[in-house]
Parts: C-alpha cells; sequence; structure tokens
C-alpha cells in the first residue's frame, strides 16, 4: 500500500505542476502584459525652493511634456486614461540643471508593473528674478454692428507689473488686452485677460511668468458711435489764375466723407465746410491737384469713421481765358429809374459793343440773348444829352464782362396830354 501511495506521489507533483504552468498559460494568453504610450504635461511641486531666494526658473520646452509608458495586464491598460497620468518634478530633487520626473497612476496604484517617462528629467534654467512695468494697449476683435464704429477704447488699470526670469521679462515689448466687439451698437465693459508679445509680434507664454493682474484680469472700456455720411464743402476764393487763364471748377475725391459721433451731436452736423487757406494759390497757369486734411475741420466731439480718410484730394481746374465781342442793340438795354416826368431817346449809336472773356467753349455759346444790360436813371432829374455807363447784370457762368462801355442818352420833358 505505502509503495502505491509512493509511486502516486510522483505523479501527483507533475500535476501540480502542469496546474501551475496551465494557469500561467492561460493568464498570459488570455491578459497578457502590454505597454501603452500616454502623453502628458510635467507639474513642477515645491517652487518655492527656489522662489524663496529671489529666483525664477525655466524648463525647457522639450522637457514639459513627456511620454510616458506604462507597463501592465491589458484589461489594466484598456482602463487607464491620460487623465490618470501624472507626472510630477519636484524642485528639491534639483541636482545641477535636472531634475527627475515621477510618474504616479491615480486610481491604479500597484496595478501597473511599471511607467517610465521620456526623457526621465525636465531640465531648468534658473537665474534671477525681475519685475517690469507696462502699459496696457487695449485692442479689438471682430466688427461692430453696420453703421457703428469703436470711438474710443480706455483700460483698466492701465499698466501692469510683470515678474518673472529676467531673460523672459526682457523680451516682453508689449502687453495687450484684446476685447471682441462683434455686433456692438452701444458703448460696453468687458473684462479680459493679457498677451505678452515680443519685438517680432510673437507670442510670450506666461509660463513662470506673474502679474497683478493675473487673478482678475482688466477691464476694457469701448465707446461706439453712430456713423453718417456728409459732403464736403470747398472755399474756392483763394485760387487766383495767372494772366491768361480763368477758374473753371474743382473736382474732389471723395466728395462726402463718413463721420461718427454721438447722437446728439451727429444732428447737428450736415457739412464739413473747408477753408479757403487749403487752396490758397496765385499766378496759376496749370491744372493742380491739392492733398487736403479734412480732420482739422471736424466739430469738436466728431471723428472720421475711418481714421485713415482723412486726405481728400482736389483737383483745381482752370480753363485759359478767350475773348468775344458782343453788338447789343441799345434799346436792349433794359433802363431802369427813369423819372415819370422824362423821356429818353438815345444818340447816333444804335449798338453797344461788349466784350467778354472766359473759357472758349463758354464763349462759342454767348450770344446777345443770353446777356442782360442795364443802365441807372436814378440820379438823372434834369433834361439834357448824357453818356451813362452800362451794367451787365446776367451772363452766362463761365465768363466776364470785361468793358467799359456808354451810351448816349437824350433826356427831355414829356409832353402833356392833350397838347
Amino acid at each position: 500500500m505505502k509503495e502505491r501511495l509512493k509511486n502516486n506521489l510522483g505523479l501527483k507533483i507533475m500535476a501540480l505542476f502542469f496546474a501551475i504552468f496551465l494557469w500561467w498559460a492561460v493568464v498570459n494568453i488570455d491578459d497578457p502584459i502590454e505597454q501603452k504610450k500616454f502623453y502628458t504635461e510635467v507639474g513642477v511641486v515645491n517652487p518655492e525652493v527656489i522662489t524663496n531666494e529671489g529666483k525664477s526658473y525655466q524648463i525647457s520646452d522639450n522637457t514639459k511634456t513627456v511620454v510616458v509608458t506604462v507597463e501592465a495586464r491589458r484589461k489594466v491598460l484598456e482602463e487607464i486614461k491620460s487623465g490618470n497620468i501624472v507626472a510630477t518634478a519636484d524642485m528639491r530633487e534639483l541636482q545641477g540643471t535636472s531634475v527627475p520626473i515621477r510618474i504616479t497612476i491615480n486610481g491604479f496604484e500597484g496595478k501597473y508593473e511599471k511607467a517610465t517617462a521620456n526623457p526621465q528629467n525636465i531640465q531648468v534654467k534658473v537665474e534671477e528674478t525681475q519685475q517690469k512695468t507696462f502699459p496696457i494697449t487695449p485692442v479689438t476683435t471682430g466688427s461692430v454692428r453696420d453703421g457703428y464704429v469703436v470711438a474710443g477704447l480706455s483700460v483698466s488699470p492701465k499698466s501692469v507689473d510683470i515678474s518673472g526670469p529676467e531673460s523672459v521679462v526682457g523680451k516682453i515689448s508689449k502687453v495687450v488686452a484684446r476685447v471682441d466687439v462683434s455686433e456692438l451698437s452701444g458703448d460696453v465693459t468687458k473684462q479680459t485677460t493679457l498677451v505678452y508679445y515680443d519685438a517680432a509680434d510673437n507670442v510670450i507664454e506666461k509660463t513662470n511668468l506673474s502679474s497683478n493682474c493675473d487673478a482678475n484680469g482688466v477691464d476694457v472700456t469701448v465707446t461706439v458711435w453712430k456713423t453718417k455720411t456728409v459732403s464736403l464743402g470747398f472755399d474756392t476764393s483763394g485760387i487766383v489764375p495767372g494772366d491768361g487763364y480763368i477758374f473753371d471748377s474743382i473736382e474732389v475725391e471723395p466728395k462726402e466723407v463718413e463721420i461718427a459721433a454721438s447722437q446728439e451731436v451727429l444732428t447737428t452736423v450736415t457739412k464739413l465746410e473747408i477753408k479757403a487757406e487749403e487752396l490758397q494759390k496765385t499766378d496759376m497757369t496749370k491744372n493742380e491737384d491739392i492733398v487736403v486734411d479734412i480732420s482739422k475741420y471736424l466739430p469738436e466731439g466728431v471723428i472720421l469713421a475711418d481714421s485713415d480718410a482723412s486726405n481728400v484730394l482736389v483737383k483745381i481746374i482752370l480753363e485759359q481765358v478767350g475773348t468775344k465781342t458782343i453788338s447789343l442793340p441799345v434799346r436792349s438795354v433794359r433802363v431802369e429809374g427813369l423819372s415819370d416826368k422824362l423821356q429818353i431817346e438815345y444818340g447816333p449809336t444804335q449798338a453797344l459793343e461788349l466784350v467778354f472773356e472766359g473759357a472758349n467753349e463758354v464763349l462759342q455759346t454767348l450770344t446777345a440773348e443770353k446777356i442782360t444790360a442795364t443802365i441807372d436813371l436814378t440820379a438823372f432829374k434834369e433834361e439834357g444829352t448824357f453818356e451813362v455807363p452800362v451794367t451787365i447784370t446776367s451772363i452766362p457762368e463761365g465768363c466776364a464782362y470785361t468793358g467799359d462801355v456808354k451810351v448816349q442818352i437824350i433826356l427831355s420833358q414829356k409832353e402833356a396830354a392833350g397838347n
């Protein structure tokens, strides 16, 4: 009996080992150990080890994010998410310029084989801390509602104190507060954060930088005004052509401009009047272009809707002077102020020779029918023969009367009725 037990004991041991091997094989075939990579940012702990000494630090860009390789059973790996991976660098472990990266997997402690980071250390640059004060520049994004413009921007506070590594603070060229004005049609105040730029307008990361505006941001107040289109009026009295030329006209581009103001002010402005001094030209003998800055003629409380549209091009157009003589019958001359007791007759001259000058194209169409000539006899109360100056009171635009013609008249008493 004992012999049989001894013989069966070997078989039992072999069976036990086979069962253990079979269990190991089943476990590793159905739920093998595998690897999976995760990407995560490295968090710094205990930074006061450096900052308490009045210094700052920078982490090399290529060590801020690491690849974490986790080795665990397949079923465990399937449950691990990126959010479970925590990579930390404890500044108390700083050696030279390196700090080892420690990996923990929240919620899976003891359930994985190992987790390693690549790279295994962050590279740290320790330097002096610098603080500088920068003005804050408010800028807009988006577009206000049609028919409105941004008339003003103000920011509170107006400046910001920034502290951090001197190599980073030293790169800051400007600090901007951006505010979205999309579809605005009235004044508004918005809270926003700050953006730092270097001299090349590249955004500077705020990592390891701090400011007195980090907690609450800044307030940007946007003033929005309604727009209106108005015409331009130019005083041309300062334009003096040279000999042989006359002023014809001006061409203005643009003829109208868009302005903006508060509703109360906007209703009072219908036209911008530009003074003669802007077109002050003498002895002109050819057409000339003049650029006029109209912004100086904006009433108080009014701005241009487009601040870049302040320059207006004015073209002064001249015409070369020509002359033309018109023969006007003396009986076509209108008599004004004749006494009721007197009657008029004309001397031997039956037609007046009137000389006009102007643009040739105007003179070509000038006829006696288009001219109104008068004599004023208000001062003549007695009979006699007189030389009276002729006044031209109506003439087509673009020409001028240059003569000094007189007409001979004979005044006599009217005969009494019934004689």
